[in-house]
C-alpha cells in the first residue's frame, strides 16, 4: 500500500502504463497489479482494482 500511497506526489511515476486512455494506468507492485484512475483537476487517485498476479 505504500507503492499507492506514493501516488498522491507523483500520479505517473516511471514504471506505470496506460490502461486505454492517459488517465487510466496500471503499475505492477511485487506481486501484485493495481489499476488506478486519475480524475478532475486535483490530483484523486481512485484505485480500481488491486489484485495478484499469475
Amino acid at each position: 500500500m505504500a507503492a499507492v500511497d506514493l501516488l498522491a506526489e507523483s500520479p505517473r511515476p516511471a514504471g506505470t502504463f496506460e490502461y486505454g486512455s492517459p488517465d487510466l494506468r496500471r503499475m505492477h507492485v511485487g506481486r501484485y497489479r493495481v489499476m488506478y484512475e486519475i480524475t478532475g483537476t486535483a490530483v484523486v487517485i481512485v484505485v480500481i482494482h488491486l489484485g495478484r498476479i499469475g
